[in-house]
């Protein structure tokens, strides 16, 4: 197995990428020399549009079981190529482990995750000085393993109905179209990218969720990891005006620029946080935490 996990983001280079006796080197056109990356200690390379890759190093990165994942114009993974050789992998394992994972332990981790969720929702409320706060700490503390009382959703019912105060009438309807719905959809989707991005990054597969789960949504994991970064989201939105449309640029570019805010005291961007948070998912999976760590939002003055 390979001795390090080691992700190469290629997604914005433009240049060409060639393999040099275990290694591969990464030429961008407007540099002198390239950059040499050991094959021995990289899990995942993500290739972006604008990458130039040989087949000879498309065959040396398949014997060293590294996983190439093409990404889109967002940087957003939408196909892969695994090794079939006996290489033994962390991607190969990581998908067996979350494969096998059980049961209890999936509706463990689904707790914590909505427990961060709706305390990071308290802590939206705090920072605008909403009153229900309190509320929704108390429904978090209540929630329990697989949250079979549907904390989630009594918690969501008193926070959208709190959050936008200004916009008395406010409903939550995902794909209306319509003013804040609007903007939250636009920046839910830049987050969803970006958690994507990660699960893929870190050896996982997103189809295998922890509660969100369907045919005709592959992206499942990333669908659960996301819920505890939506808060931020939130409080970024209600800054905007209703009335603030996504065909203003200006508008657009807010929205993308808070999924890329800081998300907690010790620096970490939302994008950061979330490769952080898919490795621990990835070690929790492989049963070598027992404890699934989960990010808190946890507001801004």
């Amino acid at each position: 197995m390979q001795n390090a996990w080691r992700v190469v983001d290629c997604t914005g280079l433009e240049g060409r990428i060639t393999y040099v006796r275990g290694r591969i080197s990464i030429h961008p056109k407007d540099a002198d020399l390239p950059t040499e990356v050991p094959l021995a200690q990289t899990a995942v390379i993500l290739l972006g549009l604008k990458a130039s890759c040989s087949t000879a190093a498309l065959y040396e990165l398949a014997k060293y079981g590294v996983s190439v994942m093409l990404c889109d114009w967002r940087s957003v993974p939408i196909s892969a190529m695994h090794s079939w050789s006996e290489t033994h992998t962390y991607v190969t394992a990581r998908h067996i482990a979350q494969a096998q994972m059980s049961l209890p332990r999936k509706k463990n981790a689904w707790a914590r995750i909505v427990q961060s969720k709706i305390r990071g929702q308290a802590a939206c409320l705090d920072s605008q000085h909403i009153d229900g706060g309190g509320l929704l700490r108390g429904i978090a503390s209540q929630v329990r393993s697989g949250d079979p009382t549907n904390a989630e959703g009594h918690a969501a019912r008193e926070y959208w109905k709190r959050v936008f105060p200004c916009d008395c009438d406010f409903r939550r309807e995902p794909g209306s179209g319509l003013g804040r719905n609007a903007q939250l959809d636009y920046a839910y989707m830049i987050l969803r990218g970006f958690a994507v991005k990660a699960v893929i990054s870190a050896g996982l597969s997103p189809v295998f969720g922890v509660n969100h789960h369907g045919r005709g949504n592959y992206y499942c994991l990333a669908d659960d990891l996301i819920e505890v970064y939506r808060p931020a989201i939130d409080l970024a939105v209600s800054k905007l005006d209703e009335d603030d449309e996504l065909s203003d640029r200006e508008v657009k570019h807010y929205l993308v620029e808070a999924v890329n805010q800081q998300f907690n005291d010790i620096g970490l961007t939302i994008p950061s946080s979330l490769n952080d948070f898919a490795q621990q998912f990835g070690l929790y999976c492989e049963k070598r935490i027992d404890h699934l760590e989960v990010p808190l939002f946890e507001g801004k003055s």
